[in-house]
């Protein structure tokens, strides 16, 4: 065909979609629904650095990929668990099963370890009928300045882990300008803060060189919080950046998702443009991290152990504010309301949440979904449509070999073929590249009465993919 012929026949398109009705069910977006299988490399080390007693630590990261998806630009999400920045690991169950479900929507999916731990107080009690499944010992800090020190570690190993996908982007089939990052808990913090601490200036003043940790309570290494070599210097902790993988690619995010976490400080968010997506779930049953404003630990402490005196309680946490407050200060900032997702579950209940289990995911399924359909927005808007990803050419006997008939079609579009299409995934797209309907084929025909009329492309991705043209009447 001449060149002339394709500018007439791309103008005649254009024409055809601008006269044809508007669509009238809502266009299926790709990365939001488990259309695929998935495998795992699990412990790839991403890097190694030293921890907060002067431990040198590697670190490891499992990831998650599809396996039948034929896309050649597959988006990466960077999952990170909690623990209180003291316990927790890529092996936690909610963190494993997110990975999952991300595989199968099209993601590549890193599930990560970041650096633990915090100098512990030098005045620890064990009450008389405390104990570990009770309370955290090493969750005893000697002040706040530790939570903000270990926050701000684990943002820099997130961000060298966001820096070393990008690097094996050709390897893993990955798209460096579709990054997101998303965490429960402690990882919520994590993640908020990658998304919001971009700048030097909103590096916490605590995280700069202070003075020495004090000399932990000695009771306290009876459950192996104090490690062996327990370095109580506090030097600065570097750039916000991390030292990670520097040098190819910048740790940038295209979206944040937060389970549960929190901000430390609002301040850090100003930098980041309005359209940037924010996914924020909570329970006002939390007593771990309160949903509105309050001391991270704080409802637990004062709440639940200090009435029963079960427990010490947590004396030095800092403040956050959780993610009932970070929407409505985010709205309150003008952020564009169609780029907040924003689940929040009533349930607050003075003196009355502590065994309610308010700091979990009520319904993973559910919140997983919901962050898939906001992430799935931004990912087209930046021009990723997995079925224009990976053309191959395909020729005009391939093309011959799968017919659709009638063409133009009315409500069901029959697919005649010499060779087996069975369980292989379609997508109908628009010219523009708008994504309407996908799934995969289990008979030669396909319900398109939800399309208005119009010009649109089928794709079928088998071993090869092929698009064919139709027009719906």
């Amino acid at each position: 065909m001449t060149d002339k012929l394709s500018n007439q026949l791309l103008l005649f398109i254009a024409f055809y979609c601008f006269l044809s009705p508007t669509i009238i069910a809502q266009p299926i977006l790709p990365y939001t629904q488990e259309l695929f299988d998935y495998d795992s490399v699990l412990n790839i080390q991403y890097g190694t650095a030293v921890d907060y007693a002067g431990n040198s630590q590697d670190l490891y990261m499992d990831i998650f990929k599809p396996t039948n998806d034929n896309n050649c630009n597959r988006p990466i999400m960077v999952l990170v668990h909690g623990g209180a920045w003291v316990s927790g690991s890529k092996e936690d169950v909610d963190l494993v099963l997110l990975s999952r479900e991300y595989a199968k929507r099209g993601y590549v999916v890193a599930n990560i370890n970041y650096r633990l731990g915090t100098h512990k107080t030098s005045n620890y009690t064990m009450y008389a009928v405390c104990n570990t499944s009770l309370s955290a010992p090493c969750g005893y800090i000697c002040d706040s300045a530790e939570v903000y020190r270990a926050n701000y570690r684990a943002m820099q190993d997130t961000k060298g882990a966001i820096r070393f996908m990008k690097n094996q982007s050709i390897q893993d089939s990955s798209d460096v300008n579709n990054v997101f990052v998303a965490g429960e808990s402690a990882g919520a913090f994590n993640a908020l803060s990658v998304a919001f601490m971009i700048d030097e200036v909103e590096k916490p003043l605590n995280c700069f060189a202070i003075n020495n940790a004090p000399t932990p309570d000695p009771d306290l290494n009876t459950y192996g919080c104090i490690p062996t070599l327990n370095d109580l210097s506090r030097p600065d902790l570097g750039s916000v950046e991390g030292i990670l993988n520097m040098g190819n690619h910048n740790a940038s995010v295209q979206g944040v998702g937060s389970f549960f976490g929190g901000i430390l400080d609002m301040n850090s968010v100003g930098s980041v443009p309005a359209d940037f997506p924010v996914y924020l779930f909570h329970q006002g049953s939390d007593v771990i991290v309160h949903y509105e404003y309050g001391r991270a630990l704080g409802r637990i402490s004062w709440e639940c152990f200090a009435q029963s005196n079960i427990c010490q309680t947590y004396y030095f946490y800092p403040y956050a504010s959780g993610g009932k407050k970070i929407g409505a200060d985010l709205t309150t900032l003008g952020w564009n309301i169609n780029q907040l997702k924003i689940e929040i579950i009533e349930n607050y209940q003075y003196l009355n949440d502590c065994f309610d289990n308010g700091h979990s995911i009520d319904n993973l399924n559910l919140r997983a979904q919901s962050m898939a359909d906001l992430f799935a927005e931004k990912i087209v808007a930046n021009g990723n449509v997995p079925s224009s990803n990976c053309f191959s050419t395909i020729t005009e006997e391939a093309k011959q070999s799968i017919l659709i008939s009638p063409n133009p079609v009315n409500n069901e579009l029959t697919l005649t073929s010499s060779e087996s299409i069975m369980d292989s995934y379609y997508e109908i797209i628009s010219p523009s590249g708008q994504r309407f309907l996908s799934g995969k084929i289990t008979t030669n025909s396909i319900d398109i009465s939800y399309l208005s009329k119009g010009y649109y492309f089928l794709l079928i991705q088998g071993e090869r993919t092929i698009q064919l043209s139709f027009i719906k009447n």
